[in-house]
C-alpha cells in the first residue's frame, strides 16, 4: 500500500496515516452503546516519524503494555546495559518498564493521543 493510500486520522496534533498492521488489538474494539465496563477506547501511539501503534485499552498504561506485547514499540526498547548505565548515572527514571516482560523502554520521543471510538484498521471484508 502506497503511503498516500493509507487511511488518515485527523487530530488536533496533526494528521496521521496508518496501516491496518499498526492496529495492535483490533478485536478489543467495543462500539459505542455496547457494554464497556472497563471504558476501553483507542489510543494512537506515535513518534516524529508517524504511527507506531493504535491500541484499544482502558487506560494509558494498558495501551503501552499492549503495544509492547504486540511488538509495536521495539524501537524504544533499551538494552540492559544502557539501563544499568543510566541507573548508575542517576537517569533511570527516564525509562518505563512495560509489557509482560517488564523491560525498560525510553518513551522520550513518544506521543499518545486518545482517539474517537471507532474501529481502526477494520477491513471491508470483516
Amino acid at each position: 500500500m502506497d503511503y498516500l493510500d493509507k487511511p488518515v486520522i485527523k487530530t488536533k496534533h496533526g494528521e496521521f496515516r496508518y496501516d491496518t498492521a499498526d492496529v495492535a488489538n483490533p478485536s478489543d474494539y467495543i462500539p459505542n452503546g455496547e457494554f464497556n465496563p472497563n471504558r476501553v477506547k483507542p489510543y494512537l501511539i506515535h513518534n516524529e516519524y508517524g504511527v507506531l501503534a493504535i491500541v484499544y485499552a482502558s487506560h494509558l498504561q494498558d495501551a503501552l503494555d499492549e503495544a509492547v506485547d504486540s511488538d509495536k514499540l521495539d524501537s524504544c526498547l533499551v538494552s540492559v546495559e544502557d539501563y544499568n548505565e543510566a541507573e548508575k548515572d542517576g537517569h533511570a527514571d527516564e525509562f518505563a518498564f512495560l509489557g509482560n516482560a517488564g523491560e525498560p523502554f525510553d518513551l522520550t520521543y513518544i506521543g499518545i493521543i486518545e482517539l474517537p471510538n471507532i474501529q481502526y484498521g477494520q477491513t471491508e471484508e470483516a
